[in-house]
């Protein structure tokens, strides 16, 4: 085991396929290669998943990381995003003592399919949790749907952990028609990738939901930006509507910032609803 350099921590181009204490494992989405990242995102290992694998348990002993237990949040970003989008909330739900996992899917590049087998294959490789909670934002919903719409045999995770409370920010629900027209240019396709197909009415109406025993919050808000873009632009991209099924908690929140994660009252909603499955 030698030191290797500092990343980025692979917004872009990589995959997160495992999580442990701030280690992560991630996949190159176009090379299929596999590194071993510590907590401040410097690559220790390369290679195969088995390789990175060993050598964390390596770095167990001489690191001295300790084991993690219990509940896990998981946050997962929306399109064109990144795990860093997360940072005003990932500060405050560290506070309550529970695991907390930004994790990096490559959404320039893969449709929301996709990526719900690469989170599939994270939660079936995790350990020492036994309780996992979700955040969402934009886009992520769609993941998420389709994670838990897979066949039972890619959710091993399902008989080894409680699914806890599912917050989605901002939810893809409604059809984009911004996104319809881009949809139907092979070069606009190609630009911005196959998650734009998604967001189309299509797409959306075959979407998978989430299991209805889930407690899940569904918070609308549009930041001042988004806002912006959606008045020139003439369209809506993130609202409810009435023709799709509804969850039981839903809010819609007046949002005074540029970044909806960046809302006090959006932050308070999530984290009191993560912990406690109220509003």
């Amino acid at each position: 085991m030698k030191f290797n350099f500092f990343t980025f921590g692979g917004s872009v181009f990589w995959q997160d396929v495992f999580f442990y204490q701030k280690w992560r494992i991630q996949r190159h989405y176009f090379s299929k290669k596999y590194r071993l990242l510590d907590s401040w995102d410097i690559r220790r290992s390369y290679g195969s998943f088995e390789k990175c694998r060993r050598d964390f348990i390596k770095y167990i002993e001489s690191y001295e990381i300790t084991k993690q237990k219990g509940k896990m949040i998981i946050l997962l970003h929306g399109y064109a995003d990144g795990k860093n989008i997360f940072k005003p909330l990932w500060r405050k739900l560290i506070l309550t003592n529970t695991t907390v996992a930004a994790i990096n899917y490559p959404s320039l590049f893969c449709n929301s399919l996709t990526a719900a087998h690469q989170l599939a294959f994270f939660l079936n490789h995790m350990e020492d949790i036994t309780e996992v909670s979700f955040v969402t934002k934009g886009c992520g919903n769609l993941v998420l749907q389709r994670t838990f719409n897979l066949s039972p045999d890619l959710q091993v995770f399902r008989s080894k952990m409680r699914i806890g409370n599912i917050v989605e920010i901002n939810p893809v629900v409604r059809e984009n028609p911004l996104c319809e027209r881009l949809a139907r240019f092979k070069f606009s396709r190609f630009i911005l990738g196959p998650m734009l197909q998604d967001f189309t009415l299509k797409s959306l109406n075959k979407a998978p939901i989430l299991p209805l025993e889930f407690n899940v919050l569904r918070i609308f808000s549009s930041s001042k930006f988004a806002s912006l873009v959606y008045k020139l632009l003439k369209i809506i991209i993130f609202r409810p509507s009435n023709d799709i099924i509804k969850s039981p908690h839903e809010l819609n929140i007046s949002n005074s910032t540029f970044n909806s994660l960046k809302d006090a009252e959006i932050l308070n909603y999530t984290i009191n609803f993560i912990s406690n499955g109220k509003i």
